[in-house]
């Protein structure tokens, strides 16, 4: 099973971590054979996106329908760290209050395996802020209670 775990379905217009993740995976899988120009990770699932998926989906045998379910997302993950190792990259975008997703509860399960006593429903709010703020403090990170890049790659 994929790390993070699958969380919903991301097809055309999704926006979040977990696409910015599905779009670094989709870069990581490429290779000589790869028709698909190198993905934005911006964590934006337009056309560009959409046509990588089903690229991967068709080279992997799978139903070729642009959107990444759970067993996209973990055949991605595979590939993924098959390739590079099973290090859980930066999804490429900072996760704050209000947003939500696999790369959220990753975070909140990080948070708790250290003491913290979150919930791990995937959803940013008030409690995870707190928890990353404590985790910021303790790690000599900047405090704000966002998880970007720094306090991404201390905790992973």
């Amino acid at each position: 099973m994929a790390i993070p775990a699958y969380y919903s379905l991301i097809q055309n217009g999704s926006t979040g971590p977990d696409v910015a993740l599905v779009q670094t995976w989709l870069n990581g899988v490429r290779d000589s054979c790869t028709w698909y120009p190198e993905l934005t990770v911006d964590g934006r699932f337009g056309t560009k996106s959409e046509n990588a998926v089903k690229e991967f989906q068709l080279k992997n045998s799978m139903n070729m329908d642009g959107k990444v379910g759970a067993n996209t997302w973990n055949v991605l993950y595979t590939k993924y760290t098959a390739k590079h190792g099973l290090n859980v990259p930066y999804p490429g975008v900072v996760l704050r209050s209000g947003t939500a997703g696999g790369t959220v509860r990753l975070v909140q399960q990080k948070l708790n395996s250290l003491g913290e006593k979150l919930t791990t429903d995937g959803k940013y709010g008030a409690s995870t802020v707190a928890a990353v703020q404590r985790y910021q403090r303790r790690n000599g990170l900047t405090a704000d209670g966002s998880v970007g890049k720094a306090t991404w790659e201390k905790m992973f």
